[in-house]
């Protein structure tokens, strides 16, 4: 009987081990299904991860298109110093273009400015030339009626005339004023 007993309590934990694994079994294919429905979608970013790709390969393609990428050094700096010449020509007749109005400028100020000064001294010129005739007007006064009084005959008395109106007298009191001063005072 011993033998029975061994063999039943070995097959009694052969069969609860077996349970046991089958539990066991069980919980892991539970935990898998409900781990696979908490997984998110990542079907989204992924479609947005593979449009992104291919627009970087459509970028590369035309970089690797582009006519810079196959040029030699020596070619790309033809074209640099091709292009620089062409920009410093464009520059050099912008900067013509340039000096040429700042010159048309520069000579409009300057004629306004000798205007202004033509203006000063056309009115210094007609100071100077009013003094001057008023300076001559004066000295022609001054010297023209005795030339012409001394030029009239000697019957008119035009130098008495004028020495009594510039006295202020009639012509009698004027003459004896006259000779009264022309000998001086007199003397006892």
């Amino acid at each position: 009987m011993t033998e029975t007993t061994d063999i039943e309590v070995t097959t009694a934990q052969a069969f609860e081990a077996v349970r046991h694994e089958l539990s066991l079994l069980h919980n892991a294919v539970a935990n898998l299904t409900a781990a696979r429905e908490r997984i998110p979608d990542h079907t989204a970013a992924l479609d947005g991860i593979d449009r992104s790709l291919g627009n970087v390969r459509a970028r590369l393609a035309a970089i690797e298109q582009a006519p810079a990428v196959s040029l030699t050094p020596a070619e790309m700096t033809k074209q640099i110093n091709l292009a620089a010449q062409t920009v410093r020509t464009e520059d050099r007749r912008m900067l013509d273009i340039a000096r040429a109005a700042l010159d048309r400028s520069a000579g409009q100020i300057d004629s306004v400015v000798k205007r202004g000064q033509a203006a000063d001294q056309q009115i210094e010129r007609q100071i100077w030339s009013a003094a001057a005739g008023l300076l001559a007007g004066s000295l022609l006064c001054a010297t023209l009626p005795g030339a012409i009084a001394r030029s009239l005959p000697a019957s008119w008395h035009v130098p008495e005339w004028m020495a009594a109106r510039t006295m202020n007298m009639d012509q009698r009191a004027a003459g004896e004023r006259l000779i009264a001063t022309a000998r001086g005072p007199e003397r006892p």
